[in-house]
């Protein structure tokens, strides 16, 4: 678990510098975190301690089907991706930025030695997404294009919602024992059955954030109010434990 604790002191130390200068501590912390365990699954794989909630979400739409993730950047979106590859559920294909992909169409899975397939984010990717949609093929794809912003690509959503499959919300955060919390949770309306049921699901997408963002000590108006109860399912939450350990 070397790389995993090199990355949690790393980012640590520069949220404190950050914010001796002005910056915000947390979320410095965040975004360097996810950079150096990016960076250090070029060393090789590495455990990462993972509790789950969220695993009957899997369970009830998988064996449906293909689903669309929806994860956001700053929900740490590669530990859920990393969750699915390690313990046996059909992985999906994220939508990721070039600069991400190793080769021409494949991503590499943080802390694990496998890189999967991708498809990369530009004006073609819909198009691919519907294709592998209809190929029974799930597909994970960002709901928002970079850190801290407010606008959200609805049309992978609206997309699912006309193929009639279905929204999991996938995110994560570090908890204070050092574990890495990650669930997954149906939208409120996981096959968007009307526009009024979309706009329910973007809702409840933008109070996961809010709720994330309100953890980092984001004020008011920039960022939002914490919302953390999202959603009508109830999820279970357990700890599972990494083959690499």
């Amino acid at each position: 678990m070397l790389w995993f604790r090199c990355a949690l002191v790393s980012s640590k130390l520069q949220g404190r510098v950050a914010e001796k200068i002005g910056g915000n501590r947390k979320l410095t912390e965040l975004v360097m975190r996810d950079h150096w365990l990016r960076e250090f699954t070029d060393r090789g794989r590495f455990p990462v301690p993972i509790r789950l909630t969220g695993r009957e979400v899997l369970e009830e739409f998988l064996p449906r089907g293909p689903v669309l993730y929806c994860p956001i950047h700053v929900g740490m979106s590669d530990i859920p991706l990393r969750f699915l590859a390690e313990h046996g559920y059909p992985v999906p294909v994220p939508v990721a930025d070039g600069g991400r992909m190793v080769g021409v169409d494949r991503y590499p899975v943080m802390g694990m030695d496998l890189a999967i397939p991708a498809v990369a984010a530009g004006p073609h990717a819909l198009a691919r997404v519907r294709t592998l949609l209809l190929q029974g093929t799930s597909v994970a794809c960002l709901a928002d294009r970079d850190y801290l912003d407010e606008r959200f690509n609805a049309n992978p959503m609206r997309l699912a919602s006309r193929m009639r499959i279905p929204l999991i919300f996938p995110w994560a955060k570090l908890a204070k024992d050092g574990v890495i919390d990650c669930e997954f949770r149906a939208a409120p309306h996981p096959y968007g059955e009307s526009e009024a049921a979309m706009e329910e699901n973007l809702s409840a997408l933008r109070q996961i954030r809010d709720g994330i963002l309100a953890s980092l000590g984001m004020a008011e108006g920039a960022e939002r109010a914490l919302q953390p109860q999202i959603g009508t399912r109830e999820t279970v939450k357990e700890t599972v434990h990494s083959p690499a350990a």
